[in-house]
């Protein structure tokens, strides 16, 4: 988070995609040179719901993780955010929660290599 806030550009200015309502948020929490093991609430509307709302939280700029910001900064995975928000053929789209599900059980059957058998990749897109 410090490098978001306090050296993500040049001259020390913080990620541009971070809400500037939500920058004295993230710095009063997370001073420049304080304890890096902080814990922020990644939903910040709805941290204890498993809804959509970390979506709405993406797109107006309220994004904690980097990683998340990224998802609303890249053309295709925006269409997909926009979609499970309802912006992009609301009655017909596919529903975030419905999705995920599919993920999850999709996930559970990977099948996880254990001991010798398995490896932790290095580069994700590329054997060892």
């Amino acid at each position: 988070m410090s490098k978001r806030l306090y050296d993500f550009l040049p001259g020390g200015q913080p990620d541009p995609t971070i809400n500037p309502t939500f920058l004295p948020e993230l710095t009063t929490q997370c001073p420049q040179n304080g304890d890096i093991n902080v814990r922020l609430p990644i939903d910040r509307f709805s941290e204890r719901l498993f809804d959509k709302q970390i979506l709405q939280n993406i797109k107006d700029g309220f994004a904690v993780l980097q990683t998340d910001a990224g998802l609303y900064e890249d053309v295709t995975t925006r269409q997909v955010v926009d979609s499970y928000l309802g912006m992009l053929n609301p009655f017909f789209g596919p529903t975030f929660e419905s999705d995920f599900v599919k993920a999850i059980v999709k996930m559970g059957k990977i099948g996880v290599k254990t001991g010798f058998k398995g490896e932790i990749r290095r580069v994700c897109s590329a054997f060892n």
